[in-house]
């Protein structure tokens, strides 16, 4: 048990029956379509009264595999995912533990943090992602992707841990990447410049090589979660999610190539990333509202596929908000403040507004007294790292509470002189709309 009476959950089975159990879970039992039809639904629900309810589509067209969405959409399930019932109860914990780290930066801290050997992933011989084997007859069309626009390229995999390592070895990493099924044997991978997969991509396209690359779906919801924080180069994202759930992750060896995945993923799917071959992927609709335009993106060719014997295919619709994604936004806003607060103990609070998901857009509160202390907080962000992509920072005076856009609203619209108080950096804006007098 954790927090509040939340129970430690490895797998998504296991969170399944906690939502069902505490009335979060929407069972569907009539046949729906996994292109659009699916995400129409999500969509409508995720919008409703605070963020509605989990869903599983028991019947899927074409498919004999439920289907779950919206599974962290609301700041209960999220907190619940994580093994708490209150994200702050985490992020207490987090600002504690990260303070008796030796250390000047938080990344050095953290590196120390995640060291310890009680969150080290083990590896198990037998893992139930492996109950069922396919190699030659492995095809990506069995599993009830999503297409969920009308403008979408194909059908993606949307909530996936997509697993690579460098050719010089190393520490692998986990982010989430969206892939578009391209055909049986073969999806376009996007990952963001700078992300960790594209490096990785990077030096094995040098070498003139296919980089290994397995994606698992589902599993302990810790990981799932840790894929997609903005962790600093090189964190571990497994024990990451160890040190979350103060436990370590049960991880599997792949069959064809040499990276190992969480043992209780529903699925695995493992295979190459060519580094001579690139594919359009795309448009595809994403969580700002918009239509990504189609570019040409990587292609990951499959080698096999692995899962358990009942599995369930949990995917995420993106969109304009609210949706899921801005809840796990919100836990992540929880987390990252204590690391943030090392590098720069003038930062209040810190505040992930729905609209603008994840780095879209943060309200930063900063302390002290004396001119330009909102624009150096900004700067400083950017070149920190884990807000180096926010298109839009607004810094305010401590007084102002960030947790409420509209009073930053009002004091930045009201407050500011645009010529002075406005920083540019490329495509990126900072408002400081901290107290005018002291200049």
């Amino acid at each position: 048990m954790t927090d509040g009476g939340s129970v430690a959950m490895r797998d998504l089975h296991e969170f399944v029956a906690l939502l069902e159990s505490r009335g979060e879970l929407c069972r569907i039992a009539i046949e729906v379509d996994p292109v659009e039809e699916i995400a129409a639904i999500t969509d409508r629900v995720s919008k409703g009264a605070a963020g509605g309810r989990a869903l599983c589509f028991e019947r899927v067209k074409g498919h004999p595999f439920a289907v779950l969405t919206n599974l962290f959409g609301s700041t209960e399930r999220t907190a619940w995912a994580l093994g708490v019932d209150h994200v702050e109860t985490l992020a207490t914990r987090f600002a504690v533990d990260l303070g008796h780290q030796k250390g000047r930066s938080s990344e050095e801290r953290l590196v120390r943090l995640l060291q310890e050997p009680a969150w080290q992933p083990v590896v198990v011989d037998r893992a139930p992602c492996q109950q069922v084997i396919e190699r030659q007859k492995a095809d990506l069309a069995t599993l009830p992707a999503l297409q969920s626009w009308p403008l979408d390229g194909g059908r993606y995999l949307t909530l996936p841990q997509v697993f690579t390592r460098s050719p010089q070895g190393g520490q692998a990493n986990c982010g989430m990447y969206r892939i578009q099924i391209l055909d049986a044997r073969h999806g376009a991978v996007h990952w963001g410049q700078g992300a960790d997969g594209a490096r990785h991509f990077a030096a094995w396209k040098e070498r003139g090589e296919p980089m290994p690359m397995a994606v698992a779906i589902g599993g302990d919801p810790l990981l799932t979660y840790a894929a997609g924080v903005p962790l600093p180069p090189g964190i571990d994202e497994a024990a990451f999610a160890g040190y979350l759930g103060q436990r370590p992750v049960e991880m599997a060896r792949c069959l064809s190539c040499d990276l190992e995945v969480p043992a209780s993923a529903e699925f695995v799917i493992e295979g190459e990333v060519l580094p001579d071959r690139l594919q359009t992927e795309g448009p595809f609709g994403n969580h700002t509202g918009y239509y990504v335009a189609a570019a040409p993106a990587p292609v990951f060719r499959v080698t096999a596929i692995t899962r358990t014997r009942d599995p369930l295919y949990p995917a995420t619709v993106v969109g304009r908000s609210p949706m899921e994604d801005c809840f796990l936004a919100k836990a992540t806003e929880r987390l990252l403040l204590p690391l943030l607060r090392i590098d720069f103990p003038e930062l209040v609070d810190l505040s992930f507004p729905l609209e603008g998901i994840f780095h879209g857009c943060a309200l930063v509160g900063v302390k002290g007294t004396g001119p330009g202390r909102g624009r150096r907080l900004i700067e400083g962000l950017w070149r920190q790292g884990l807000l180096r992509h926010s298109k839009l920072l607004v810094a305010v005076d401590a007084d102002v509470d960030v947790q409420d856009p509209s009073a930053v609203f009002w004091k930045a619209i009201n407050h500011i002189d645009p010529q002075r108080d406005v920083v540019i950096d490329g495509q990126k804006i900072g408002i400081d709309a901290t107290h005018q007098d002291d200049r």
